[in-house]
């Protein structure tokens, strides 16, 4: 018993014996009788444990004496009171001359304790912000600027991978760090080799310093220097088992690197599910505003744009019809498979000459292109182009409508005039083919 208890002498633990029927103190070591303000043993030896170790008058209300036994240790969980200091405890009873007597092991694990609930806070600061908004965009928004403040990084980011390539899809920088989205489009997968046998068991990557990979993964460090990240950390996420990106930290405390990586594991799966909800959210907007044959924007669509424009700040605008011509003949003699194939054939010639400009669908063969600040030149260009592509010569026939307005005071005008040109043009071709206009 002596060896064992001068063993507990030299260990950093707190440890105390104690008789479980008299409360009394039995032997305490030298780092309990440091820790509770006692420099020589004699002090606390013979008193009772609950006035030496916890301060009372009488025994503890959380005792647990009753619960203890010879084969194994009790495990618990206690801030004392006179040290002001969190414990992790090992009780069990051990032989002692004779008799049964409690032992206790006290691991302090304040500090470690203090980083627990600041990962919990933050985990916790973070998950609100994901449910910030019902707008899924500026929750993830949101998110990573809780997590870049309060992980002291510089910039928090979101990539998606798709086949061989990735995209960095969302991000937020601290004041003075210059953004990065836009040149990361169409990243090599290939890049992050390094990292995917990590992502695989579903581990974090932690980079400490970027110096390390010069010279073993030259291509992996030429990206990150040229964003001046010096550290970082990312975690993997994924979609039905298959990796579908990561989310990281650049250049965070790196000496907390453990934790801030232990904290951005345990948020991997609410931003799986941000995304999932954000996959939802595009493919009902899909369907709410895309013609489904052609992948054109459809009528909803041009209604949510068109009452959205305020024209006191419109330069100038311009509106072009476009009207397939013969579409009901190409389903009544070459059958609806054809005539389909004449709308989408229009839609992509349309877009093509549109460019930048939104193409909507209004109907089976009408098509509208909405130019909001287009130069008047290259608006009567486009209108040009549009004509000779739909002459006829290509297999296409449409009637071309268009209304131009610098300073346009009413948009809704400006697309009835338009329609109004694409009809007469409409009527000409009836005319000059000799074919009556309900015929189309």
């Amino acid at each position: 018993m002596k060896e064992m208890l001068k063993e507990f002498d030299a260990v950093r633990e707190i440890v105390y014996v104690a008789d479980p029927e008299t409360y009394e103190l039995l032997f305490l070591n030298k780092s309990g009788l440091y820790a509770l303000g006692y420099w020589e043993r004699e002090e606390v030896t013979g008193k009772k444990c609950y006035e030496i170790l916890q301060g009372k008058n009488s025994p503890c209300e959380f005792c647990n004496n009753a619960k203890l036994c010879r084969g194994e240790y009790l495990e618990w969980e206690f801030e004392n009171p006179i040290t002001k200091r969190a414990y992790r405890l090992k009780d069990k009873l051990i032989d002692w001359d004779g008799r049964d007597v409690r032992l206790e092991i006290a691991d302090d694990f304040t500090a470690a304790g203090e980083r627990r609930r600041e990962r919990e806070r933050v985990v916790m600061e973070c998950v609100r912000q994901m449910y910030s908004s019902i707008e899924t965009d500026v929750a993830i928004d949101n998110t990573l600027r809780a997590l870049g403040t309060y992980l002291g990084g510089e910039r928090t980011y979101i990539f998606h991978v798709h086949g061989k390539y990735m995209d960095n899809i969302y991000e937020w920088c601290a004041e003075g760090i210059s953004k990065e989205i836009d040149s990361l489009q169409n990243v090599p997968v290939s890049v992050m080799d390094r990292w995917l046998p990590a992502f695989s068991k579903n581990e974090c990557v932690i980079l400490r310093d970027v110096e390390e990979i010069r010279e073993s993964a030259p291509d992996e460090y030429a990206i990150l220097t040229r964003q001046n990240i010096r550290s970082l950390i990312t975690v993997p996420m994924f979609d039905k088992g298959n990796l579908s990106g990561y989310f990281g930290i650049d250049n965070p405390d790196i000496d907390n690197a453990s934790e801030i990586s232990y904290t951005l594991k345990m948020l991997a799966y609410f931003f799986e599910s941000l995304l999932e909800r954000k996959k939802r959210e595009d493919y009902l907007k899909k369907i709410g505003f895309t013609d489904e044959m052609t992948g054109a924007l459809n009528r909803n669509a041009f209604i949510r744009d068109t009452m959205d424009v305020d024209e006191h700040e419109l330069a100038r605008a311009g509106v072009i019809f476009v009207d397939i011509n013969g579409l009901k003949r190409a389903n009544d003699e070459l059958g609806h498979e054809a005539g389909d194939a004449l709308i989408r054939k229009v839609y992509a010639l349309t877009c093509e000459i549109a460019g930048v400009y939104p193409v909507y669908r209004l109907g089976g063969d009408e098509f509208v292109v909405l130019c909001l600040d287009v130069p008047e030149e290259k608006f009567a260009a486009m209108v040009g182009q549009l004509k000779d592509a739909f002459d006829g010569r290509n297999d296409c026939s449409a009637a071309i409508g268009s209304s131009f307005r610098e300073e346009p005071q009413d948009l809704n005008e400006m697309i009835k005039d338009a329609d109004q040109q694409m009809y007469l043009d409409k009527k000409r071709y009836y005319e000059e083919s000799g074919k009556d206009r309900r015929q189309k």
